[in-house]
């Protein structure tokens, strides 16, 4: 029996060290640095390893019940690596070529619509009938496609963009035929991987544990932003939980909902470093609160909109770096979606900016 019960509790002790190693397994959203392209940064080939985004924005998917959560996913360009993405959209660098691709998902566009953008009717290579429309626009070293999505919606379309960065070195003859062959052969990429499917949650969530960001703003710096498995809100009359999960990462940029299951009440974070700040700039220091977090950092709040003086919309901003004239700021936002929740004071905003102060870090931060 000793040997059993011995046995027993190695198994559990087991299995409690391999479900802490499978939690502390999950990656970060991470980017990197790249010397082509002027202030931007690359998603890791991890990060992002396929294209998903949706027609509707992030309003619709998680602050509302308006729209179903349709998605349309594809293998992303080869070779090439995302360095920005939303709900709705997302772009790629290919640095060894020094091509740019975008692509936007859309609820309602018009073949004719799109195809009247394009200067010479000359350069239309593919004009829609076949549920696909496409231009090149040669003295730009551009490339344009339409794709439908009538699975999701009728109107709903995939919007392609392709930059030939380079363009100018091929010779003045071949670039319309390359352009061509190139936007052609996207499209028909796209269009046999295209998956368009109902998805009951983003494609972030339980996939990653936060965000590592690489600073272009202070260099041999990261911004490092960890999520728990749920986060509290503590409202007035209320609080509420739910679990925080990455919507969008765009260079020093990423944007956090923490949305319920039905969609019908939300918290919406929006965190950026920038030498731009909502909460002091160009304002008296009377019209924003100055407050130490339990981590002893210094913030400055600022109320953006409240009901009956009870705020759902704060920005918080705290410096960062202050020198030569510059100063760089760490921003968040966070907003209330519907549901009719709001903090009932600026302290109980600052207990809960304390609580998501306390897994944000910035490693390599100069003192």
């Amino acid at each position: 029996m000793k040997k059993l019960l011995a046995l027993l509790m190695s198994l559990m002790l087991l299995c409690g060290i391999a479900a802490a190693n499978a939690e502390a397994e999950l990656p970060y959203l991470e980017t990197v640095d790249q010397d082509m392209y002027i202030n931007q940064t690359l998603l890791t080939n991890e990060s992002y390893p396929q294209v998903c985004i949706s027609p509707f924005s992030a309003y619709s998917l998680f602050e509302s019940t308006y729209d179903e959560p349709w998605y349309v996913t594809f293998p992303c360009p080869e070779g090439a690596q995302c360095n920005e993405f939303s709900v709705d959209s997302c772009s790629f660098l290919d640095v060894s070529n020094a091509y740019q691709y975008f692509y936007q998902a859309t609820d309602s566009y018009s073949y004719e619509t799109f195809l009247n953008k394009c200067e010479d009717e000359s350069n239309i290579i593919l004009d829609g009938s076949d549920k696909a429309a496409a231009y090149i626009s040669p003295d730009r070293g551009n490339a344009y496609a339409l794709l439908g999505l009538d699975e999701i919606k009728r109107g709903a379309k995939l919007y392609v963009s392709v930059s030939m960065d380079l363009y100018r070195k091929l010779p003045e003859d071949s670039r319309a035929q390359t352009l061509t062959d190139f936007i052609k052969a996207e499209v028909e990429r796209i269009k046999t991987n295209m998956t368009c499917a109902v998805k009951d949650k983003f494609w972030t969530v339980d996939a990653c544990k936060g965000v590592k960001l690489y600073s272009v703003s202070i260099p041999g710096m990261t911004l490092v932003q960890d999520l728990p498995a749920s986060i509290d809100f503590h409202f007035d009359g209320e609080t509420f939980t739910a679990k925080p999960f990455i919507t969008r990462v765009d260079g020093q940029e990423f944007t956090v909902y923490a949305s319920a299951e039905d969609r019908s009440k939300s918290v919406r974070i929006q965190a950026e470093i920038n030498s731009y700040s909502y909460v002091f700039y160009n304002r008296e220091a009377s019209e924003y609160t100055m407050v130490t977090l339990d981590d002893g950092s210094e913030w400055g709040l600022y109320v953006a909109n409240d009901k009956e003086g009870k705020p759902y919309s704060v920005y918080a901003s705290r410096v960062l770096s202050a020198k030569d004239d510059k100063t760089l700021y760490f921003t968040y936002q966070l907003t209330v979606g519907q549901g009719g929740m709001v903090w009932a004071d600026l302290d109980a905003f600052k207990a809960d900016l304390s609580t998501l102060a306390q897994t944000l870090q910035f490693p390599g931060l100069p003192e």
